[in-house]
């Protein structure tokens, strides 16, 4: 069976957010009439899902100050 070489293309933007005196970029797409979101370069924090941007980054947030506190 030959190997799947499709890539995914989401459209959305990139958000700056602060946790611990540190600055993140989270990417947040809408999907249908919610949004899913995740933090670039940090793979250890799962997207989160929410029915607005600001729930979504308010989530991403709080999985990675949870993710850094271990």
């Amino acid at each position: 069976m030959a190997e799947s070489t499709k890539r995914t293309v989401r459209k959305g933007r990139i958000y700056h957010v602060r946790v611990a005196d540190t600055d993140y970029r989270a990417f947040i797409w809408e999907t249908g009439k919610s949004f899913c979101g995740r933090v670039e370069d940090h793979p250890k924090v799962q997207q989160c899902h929410g029915p607005s941007i600001v729930a979504v980054r308010e989530r991403l947030c709080a999985a990675l100050a949870a993710s850094l506190a271990h």
